[in-house]
């Protein structure tokens, strides 16, 4: 009985957050980056909020003239060692690749995690430190030549991670799993997925399933980025630098591919550059295109199982738009067998 007053505490409280303003949000987790960073070798001037959304960074200005990024993860549930993993692949990246990529900034006493109570939230969060990456994001303004970087980043990335090993005492989600090993949310009652809809979702959910079934034995699985769009990515002076390895797990090429191609579309001169740029650099991934289509199909999957229970009060004002226009577009791929954004019947902003 005491579990589970615990867990219906803790239950109350992340609803409780969810219910505040974006502001509010934010002025709630603030405490908890001032209270992280006495434990790092600097001296703080200025902490300014970079972006409030599935987790919440924060740039960090010292005294001696350095800037870091400061990473809550709020909404992410990534375990210690989970991250220990991606804080190792990024270090690793660092040292064996010319990649620009965050570098993990170990406390006074070493440690490149800090796990700190925030009581709004109910419980403790996982709070990280990342060397600066300077310049703006990609996002919606990327060029086919801006684009043939990446798939050329993506390649780079794919083959360090086909030598590289989890350290020990660390671990990775498998991305077999097409809702990349959270809880499935989408067999659960919500007022926006009615029956109709939900059976569309489930009939989606299960042809991308398949589908990977069948490229995790077309190829040698190794750690991905697995969030590989274009809010993900930095551009300065002419170079390309990569961050938010949060999503990271261990699935095959490919997937990062499709996942990029996600974001892209309708804009198939973009994708078209991705795969070009990931051909110069290295032998594009083998797949069936209905894979390929169907693992594009998943990102909307994922996206849609993570809204359903997100607590970050922007993202949880889309839902009654999103829902139901995610629902158009998998019926869309379900008779089509191509995942598009640019369908019919869409609800606008």
């Amino acid at each position: 009985m005491a579990h589970l007053a615990k867990r219906s505490t803790r239950y109350a409280r992340r609803m409780s957050f969810a219910a505040l303003s974006q502001r509010a949000q934010v002025v709630r987790l603030r405490p908890t980056a001032l209270a992280a960073l006495p434990a790092y070798p600097f001296t703080v001037r200025r902490l300014r909020l970079l972006n409030h959304a599935y987790n919440t960074t924060f740039r960090v200005d010292t005294q001696e003239g350095q800037t870091f990024a400061l990473r809550i993860n709020v909404n992410s549930r990534r375990t210690p060692q989970q991250i220990g993993a991606e804080m190792a692949w990024l270090a690793a990246l660092a040292h064996d690749t010319e990649l620009p990529v965050p570098v993990p900034q170990p406390t006074r006493d070493g440690h490149l995690l800090q796990e700190l109570w925030n009581p709004a939230l109910g419980r403790a969060l996982p709070v990280t430190v990342f060397s600066w990456l300077p310049g703006p994001n990609l996002g919606r303004h990327a060029t086919p030549a801006q684009m043939r970087e990446v798939g050329r980043a993506a390649a780079t990335l794919h083959a360090h991670a086909l030598g590289w090993t989890l350290p020990s005492g660390t671990a990775l989600s498998s991305l077999r799993d097409p809702l990349m090993d959270t809880p499935n949310r989408l067999i659960r009652e919500h007022a926006l997925l009615t029956p109709e809809r939900r059976d569309i979702v489930l009939a989606a959910l299960a042809r991308v399933e398949a589908a990977l079934g069948r490229v995790f034995v077309q190829d040698t699985p190794r750690v991905l980025h697995a969030d590989l769009h274009n809010w993900n990515l930095k551009w300065n002076r002419g170079r390309l630098s990569v961050f938010d390895f949060d999503d990271s797990g261990v699935g095959v090429p490919m997937q990062d591919l499709a996942i990029s191609a996600y974001y892209l579309r309708p804009r198939v001169d973009l994708e078209a550059a991705l795969l070009e740029g990931y051909a110069f650099a290295a032998p594009l991934p083998t797949y069936a295109q209905a894979d390929y289509e169907a693992v594009v199909a998943g990102r909307s999957l994922v996206l849609l199982n993570d809204l359903l229970e997100n607590t970050t009060a922007n993202l949880r004002d889309l839902l009654p738009r999103y829902v139901p226009n995610a629902v158009i577009k998998l019926r869309h791929y379900l008779e089509t067998g191509v995942f598009r954004h640019d369908v019919e019947g869409l609800i606008q902003a």
